[in-house]
C-alpha cells in the first residue's frame, strides 16, 4: 500500500481504533480522512455498500492504514449488532474511538413547517424518523460501543449535534433530536468516566455540506452573513475538532459540546 497524502499527528491517535457513522461523505467523510491520516484503523460507516467499500478501499491505498467497511443502517438494531460482531473481529475486540457522524438528510418543508401547521400524522412521522437517526441511533451505536471500552478501561465517544440544539431555529424535528443528543452525551459522560471513558459532542453551524448544496447561491450568502466570519465552514473544520476531542491533547474533557460556527453561537 502506498500512501500519497501528508500525514498528520496528534497525540494518542496513531494505531487506534475508531468507527465513524455516516463516513461516506460530508462531516464524517473528512472525520474519516484525518483519522486515517494520523494512522489510524478506520472502519467507515453508512448504508450503501458499494460506496463504504471504496471509500474503504481509498482509505487503505492512500494512506497505508487499516480500513474496515461497516455497513449498516445505524436504524436497524439487528445490522448494527452485526456490523459491531464484524467489527469486533477485525480489530481483535477493541474499539478506541466512537464518531456517531450519521444523521437525517434535511427536507426543506420540516426546516420551515411550524409545529401548530403540522397534522397529527405528520408529527408523528418526521419526529419518529428523525429521532430515528439523530438520537436512537447514536445511542444504539453507544450501546455495543461502551460494551467493548467498559472493560477495556478507556475510550471516547463523540457526538455530532448542531447549534439548533443550544439556540434553536427552524425545524422542531432536527431539534429537538439534536438537543437530546445532549443530554445523551451528559449523562454518559457522567455515567461513564469512572472506567477512563470520554464523552463529548459538537455543535456545527453552517457547514458546506449535506443540505448546502440544495440551496441557491443567494440563499447561501444569506447564511454565511449570519456568523461574524462571515462565510461556511468546511467539513474538514468541524473533522478537526473533533480530531482533537478524540486524542490525548483533550485528556481531561468530557460532557462538554464544542461549537463549530464561525461564531454565531455566543456562549
Amino acid at each position: 500500500m502506498i500512501a500519497s497524502v501528508e500525514k498528520i499527528a496528534l497525540p494518542g491517535l496513531r494505531d487506534r481504533t475508531v468507527l465513524i457513522t455516516g463516513a461516506s461523505r460530508g462531516i464524517g467523510r473528512a472525520v474519516a480522512e484525518l483519522f486515517a491520516r494520523c494512522g489510524a484503523a478506520v472502519a467507515v460507516n453508512g448504508r450503501d455498500s458499494t460506496e463504504v467499500h471504496q471509500f474503504a478501499a481509498n482509505l487503505s491505498e492512500q494512506h497505508g492504514v487499516r480500513a474496515f467497511p461497516a455497513v449498516a443502517d445505524v436504524t436497524d438494531i439487528a445490522a448494527v449488532r452485526e456490523m459491531f460482531a464484524q467489527l469486533q473481529n477485525w480489530s481483535g475486540n477493541r474499539l478506541d474511538v466512537l464518531v456517531c457522524c450519521a444523521g437525517y438528510p434535511l427536507v426543506e418543508e420540516l426546516w420551515r413547517m411550524p409545529l401548530h401547521e403540522m397534522r397529527e400524522a405528520e408529527i408523528e412521522q418526521w419526529f419518529r424518523q428523525v429521532r430515528a437517526v439523530d438520537l436512537d441511533g447514536n445511542r444504539l451505536c453507544s450501546h455495543h460501543a461502551l460494551k467493548i471500552m467498559v472493560p477495556q478501561r478507556r475510550g471516547t465517544l463523540i457526538f455530532v449535534s448542531s447549534t439548533p440544539a443550544l439556540s434553536g431555529y427552524h425545524g422542531t424535528p432536527y431539534t429537538e433530536a439534536k438537543a437530546a443528543l445532549l443530554g445523551l452525551m451528559r449523562d454518559l459522560a457522567l455515567e461513564y468516566g469512572k472506567y477512563g471513558i470520554r464523552v463529548n459532542a459538537v455543535a456545527p453551524g453552517n457547514i458546506a455540506s449535506g443540505w448546502y448544496h440544495q440551496l441557491s447561491e443567494s440563499q447561501k450568502q444569506e447564511l454565511a452573513r449570519e456568523a461574524p466570519l462571515q462565510r461556511w465552514g468546511q467539513p474538514e473544520e468541524v473533522a478537526g475538532v473533533i480530531l482533537f476531542l478524540a486524542s490525548d491533547l483533550a485528556g481531561f474533557i468530557t460532557g462538554q459540546t464544542i461549537v463549530v460556527d464561525g461564531g454565531k453561537v455566543r456562549r
